[in-house]
């Protein structure tokens, strides 16, 4: 019989659940380790880093691997996210009037929470979707800065995010999250959050 390795990941919260494996086809062969697209040869500006963001081809390649993970369920993760979120800096949940005072089981139940965190992870794609297009990824970035001044949000949330993020994504890949993925994220929300935070100090 043909040997097989699965990687089951158990995201956050109840029923809502991702699994991916990966199967050998050859039989007998018995899979010891997985190789991640971004540990191979990607050519020799694979570690050169790019002016404005910082980012190699090995972390971008990191970055679109790891967040194909979360795409196909980014209903369940958008809650999952805010939940922690709200969990490690409760003080983002005041910031929302439909959030603010609820519980825990309130806000999992919550169409508005559903609706919002499908929107950020939404928004998270569409900046993993241009890290090769940086000028059009800067203006993304710059119109979420100016759209949440005019909202009243202190800048100051963005760095307190950041964080909250990279360990969420990390406690659910598990085995998936690689050093290279580790500090693609790290370096990309450092960026990402400097250009919000510029915006803030800029006319829309």
């Amino acid at each position: 019989m043909g040997s097989v390795f699965s990687m089951v990941m158990g995201w956050w919260g109840g029923k809502a659940q991702s699994r991916w494996a990966w199967t050998n086809v050859l039989p007998g062969v018995q899979v010891a380790a997985v190789t991640y697209a971004e540990d191979g040869d990607l050519g020799p500006d694979a570690d050169k880093p790019d002016p404005t963001t910082g980012l190699t081809l090995r972390h971008r390649t990191a970055m679109i691997r790891t967040w194909d993970l979360v795409r196909p369920d980014i209903k369940v993760h958008g809650v999952n996210f805010f939940l922690t979120l709200f969990r490690k800096e409760p003080e983002l949940q005041t910031r929302f009037k439909g959030f603010a005072g609820k519980t825990e089981d309130e806000l999992r139940n919550s169409k508005r929470l559903v609706a919002h965190g499908t929107t950020v992870m939404t928004a998270i794609t569409t900046m993993v979707d241009n890290l090769d297009d940086v000028p059009v990824l800067v203006e993304l970035l710059t119109t979420t800065g100016h759209n949440h001044k005019g909202r009243g949000i202190p800048k100051k949330d963005f760095h307190r995010l950041a964080p909250v993020l990279v360990q969420f994504l990390k406690d659910g890949l598990g085995a998936a999250w690689t050093p290279v993925a580790d500090e693609a994220w790290t370096q990309a929300l450092k960026a990402i959050v400097a250009v919000i935070a510029s915006a803030y100090d800029t006319p829309a």
